[in-house]
């Protein structure tokens, strides 16, 4: 994006622009964090390898998020208008879930100020009056070239419905509505509507930012893990343990599906029992299976790391056969153990990576 360009979006962006908060509700402790995710409309046409850049996202975390080949170029191009899913680190604090820190943004010669900034390089997902706010700027007109700004993007850690979730910031259309915009997204208006403080919908705004609840795939994951907040929305993947692991979500499972990765840095293959590896399923009884299941991973400071598989039963959420999964709970998320048939290997290695 030109500067010549960002200065026309900003003539644009005064009257379209919302000027409500963009904030989301998150009640979660002070100390979660989670993944969610927002969505990227770029004004001109850029590439993966910028658009990363601009969010200060690993390039595979990006093309993870949008079920995109993971040999798929830096310099592949993005279209204008085209939507990009950007996963963020959320932190919930008071009541409100912001990106943790990030991302970092660098005033350049020709930004006229922080709604310029907000329409024209982020798309609308944050509002000028938040990153005055989180920057402690007391006036938003006035800003110095090679000033570094923290951009604060909406998220939220909470549970929907008693689920686990992936929040997405959704940038409202001209012309949308809160039942459209549940419909494109599998969820319903009155989700929604609760989820934005009771928002009503004949007063909803174009370029409104709405927390939208996408289904997160449950998981394995011990909560002592240092991957415990991974969350996958369906049609998505990412690599985890130092990117010796690759875990997906899909919706025959609504269960993270990992494996453990070949690669020259990563260790010997972690098994449940013989020739049993993470990501190896055995049908059993109707719609349920057992799984060798990702547990995460952690590491200490001299660089050792430990990862972790569980033997767990699974139901497949695109079967009818009735099958249901093996009860008793435990403190460990979306889970279900069999008895006391609980098995957990570790392979201890030191990751040089």
């Amino acid at each position: 994006m030109t500067r010549t360009t960002a200065l026309l979006l900003v003539v644009v962006g005064l009257a379209a622009a919302s000027t409500a908060t963009a904030a989301f509700i998150c009640n979660a402790t002070t100390s979660a964090t989670c993944r969610s995710l927002v969505a990227f409309h770029p004004s001109t046409t850029t590439t993966y390898g910028a658009v990363a850049g601009l969010f200060q996202v690993d390039l595979p975390s990006l093309l993870g998020a949008n079920d995109l080949p993971a040999d798929t170029p830096s310099v592949g191009a993005v279209q204008s208008g085209a939507r990009v899913l950007i996963p963020i680190r959320c932190r919930c604090s008071n009541g409100t879930g912001r990106s943790d820190g990030t991302p970092i943004y660098t005033v350049q010669d020709g930004d006229v100020g922080l709604l310029n900034i907000t329409v024209a390089w982020f798309g609308n997902l944050t509002t000028y009056q938040e990153i005055a706010e989180v920057n402690r700027l007391p006036d938003a007109n006035v800003i110095q070239v090679g000033q570094s700004l923290w951009i604060p993007l909406p998220c939220s850690c909470d549970e929907v419905g008693g689920e686990e979730t992936v929040h997405l910031a959704h940038v409202v259309a001209p012309g949308s509505s809160v039942d459209a915009i549940a419909a494109e997204f599998g969820t319903t208006p009155e989700t929604i509507i609760a989820l934005n403080g009771n928002l009503d919908p004949s007063l909803l705004q174009a370029y409104q930012v709405l927390d939208v609840p996408l289904r997160a795939c449950s998981s394995s994951i011990f909560n002592s893990s240092l991957d415990y907040g991974l969350r996958l929305a369906n049609h998505s993947y990412a690599l985890t343990a130092g990117g010796c692991v690759t875990c997906s979500c899909s919706a025959a499972t609504y269960r993270l599906e990992c494996a453990q990765l070949e690669r020259s840095l990563c260790p010997s293959p972690v098994t449940c029992g013989p020739n049993v590896f993470i990501g190896d399923t055995t049908p059993t009884s109707g719609c349920a299976a057992n799984t060798c299941a990702y547990a995460g991973y952690t590491n200490s400071s001299s660089g050792v790391v430990t990862i972790s598989a569980v033997n767990a039963t699974v139901t497949r959420t695109d079967c009818n056969d009735g099958g249901t999964d093996a009860g008793g709970g435990a403190s460990m998320k979306g889970i279900n153990w069999s008895g006391v048939a609980l098995l957990v290997l570790h392979i201890v290695y030191v990751y040089f990576q």
